[in-house]
């Protein structure tokens, strides 16, 4: 393999996660406007409570941009795909 092979490879292996979690919030936002509410929190997490929301909800205007969103994914509050 070249470097460029692995180099390209490697980059795909760091960016892999980041790429779930982006394609989990866009399917979690069902209007598309940017942000998830409680409302479309409970329809794609059911399993998920309301307190992980509101923890997750770190600056507390009720609902998830997509940076809180990852953020509670790799705190844990939030489930992933990954596992």
């Amino acid at each position: 393999m070249t470097k460029t092979t692995l180099a390209t490879g490697f980059a795909l292996t760091l960016a892999l996660p980041s790429i779930a979690q982006a394609a989990e919030f866009t399917s979690a936002d069902a209007d598309g406007d940017g942000y998830v509410t409680m409302s479309e929190f409970q329809k794609a997490m059911p399993e998920a409570t309301a307190d992980a929301f509101m923890e997750a909800d770190a600056n507390a205007d009720g609902t998830l941009s997509e940076e809180e969103f990852a953020a509670a994914q790799d705190a844990g509050v939030l489930p992933s795909s990954e596992g």
